[in-house]
């Protein structure tokens, strides 16, 4: 057995040993949820959770004009729906690297109809170096110094008005708070307010603000460091609003014993938006910050020499690695992290394996698959050569729709039941996939286990294939609603097979 499949088993403890009806009753109605945790989870036999990693695509964006360069960083990437467009943000900079001399940083923006091939709008709104020949969006924060880090969102709160339908805060380099912007278009942008709106935190990272559709508040997601200062473990911290104005610190958010943030691994941003297809699930791709110090191994790291270049400028610089996991949540304070990386380093021989690399973009986006004609699919994008050679880039990765993890059986026969749980709709959809020699069948249990009449293991007509909405069947009908609004669980029966996602239709 492979140490991917024995730390998989391991994920999120022990449910095998959990009694099927001992969770509280989930009320689960039409929203789709999501195997990527153990939420509706009670027990498993032979199955796992396992974290499926995006794969990686080509180079989306090369940060090569004047004003860009090699410190590239904290991007956003988004849909507008009503423009009928893609966006994407970033802080372009160059820093202290091989060959570029060190400048300011502005903000710039990236269009696309497809969200794969990128271009740069010639905007004419700010002067470089005697010409508005480029795609600066925002040249300095609002107290006229460098910005830090600025992540846009589209607000869906339906009191939102017409000029403040893009909304960000950003902070200022030199600054001890967020500033907060808004912009009809996501082009023009223009202050809220001529001071800081929020000061209760450390913000040296991408900070992150969202309008909840469940908690019906602004959030924002943002960096402390445990022993205040720059002292101790980087953790992410959390605060709400009901006007983008003025802000409630609600502290640091929470995670079981173990699965969170800690000195040897800690969170260098936390990327937290609630997921389009079931937005009362809030998931994010923290990049974890490892600093192993000088070893043996270090020297064997992809280009020793240039590390040791950038260890002139500070020790980490050469030492200090980073990946990205993904943690989810159902009220956006409490966080379950998976249990192995989601977009590792991986296998290069050059600017790899370096402090600033594997940053996941906020976030993912829903695009045209290019391989025949596969269904859309998520996609993903990261930071490349961050400091190294002249320029940096996004990389664009595809994950499979729902796809960030699933229940996961092998050629052992394996078993998986819910917790029990209510529900609206008339049938039930799945996103799940197998092998050739793989199935899923299913079954609803009532609230003392035993299988519903109608709906039992030897009626169910067994599945194999691999589709985003398989509606299961017992005996040909799809038809589940006699069941709606009753106490259930279901218990599946899988070989060689994924499970994703369910929802009742």
């Amino acid at each position: 057995m492979s140490l991917r499949s024995i730390l998989s088993g391991l994920f999120f403890g022990l449910l095998a040993c959990a009694p099927v009806m001992a969770q509280e009753v989930y009320p689960l109605g039409d929203r789709r949820e999501l195997f990527c945790d153990d939420t509706m989870v009670a027990s498993m036999s032979d199955c796992q959770i396992l974290v499926h990693q995006p794969v990686p695509q080509e180079a989306a964006i090369t940060f090569d004009k004047p004003w860009e360069g090699n410190g590239c960083a904290y991007w956003t990437f988004l849909y507008d729906d009503q423009a009928k467009i893609y966006r994407a943000y970033v802080k372009a900079r160059s820093i202290n690297g091989r060959v570029q001399d060190e400048h300011r940083a502005v903000i710039t923006t990236y269009e696309s109809q497809d969200g794969i091939h990128w271009t740069r709008p010639n905007l004419g709104l700010f002067e470089w170096e005697g010409s508005k020949d480029n795609n600066i969006v925002m040249f300095e924060a609002a107290d006229h110094s460098e910005f830090h880090d600025f992540s846009p969102f589209i607000d869906t709160n339906p009191n939102a008005k017409p000029e403040a339908r893009y909304k960000t805060v950003g902070l200022a380099l030199g600054s001890e708070g967020l500033f907060a912007y808004q912009s009809p278009d996501g082009l023009h942008w223009t202050p809220i307010s001529d001071k800081q709106v929020y000061t209760e935190g450390m913000f040296d990272t991408q900070n992150i603000t969202f309008w909840s559709e469940k908690e019906q508040k602004y959030i924002l997601y943002y960096r402390i460091f445990s022993e205040g200062g720059y002292n101790g473990t980087r953790l992410i911290c959390r605060a709400v609003s009901d006007d983008y104005l003025h802000w409630t610190n609600e502290g640091e958010i929470a995670f079981p014993e173990g699965e969170g943030p800690v000195f040897e691994a800690q969170y260098y941003t936390n990327q937290i938006r609630p997921y389009y297809r079931a937005p009362h699930i809030y998931i994010g791709f923290p990049a974890r910050y490892v600093d192993n110090g000088l070893l043996r191994a270090t020297e064997f790291l992809p280009e020793w020499d240039f590390r040791q270049e950038r260890m002139t400028q500070h020790p980490r610089y050469g030492t200090a690695v980073t990946d990205s996991v993904y943690i989810t949540s159902r009220d956006g304070f409490h966080f379950r992290r998976s249990n192995e990386a989601f977009l590792p380093p991986g296998l290069k021989t050059k600017n790899n394996w370096v402090y600033g690399d594997n940053y996941i973009a906020w976030t993912m986006i829903e695009t045209d698959s290019l391989r025949d004609d596969c269904p859309r699919e998520l996609s993903f994008f990261a930071t490349e050569m961050s400091w190294a050679e002249m320029t940096a880039y996004a990389r664009r990765y595809t994950l499979r729709i729902d796809g960030f993890g699933s229940v996961h059986a092998k050629n052992t026969i394996g078993e998986m039941t819910t917790r029990p749980f209510t529900f609206t709709g008339k049938e039930l959809s799945l996103n799940l996939g197998t092998s050739a020699a793989g199935f899923v069948k299913m079954e609803f249990l009532d609230e003392e286990g035993n299988p519903i009449p109608g709906f039992t293991l030897d009626q169910c007509d067994m599945f194999f294939g691999d589709t985003l909405d398989w509606r299961c069947s017992w005996n040909g009908s799809t038809d589940v609603s006699s069941l709606a609004g009753k106490t259930v669980s279901l218990r599946f029966v899988m070989r060689e097979a994924d499970l994703y996602s369910m929802k009742f239709e």
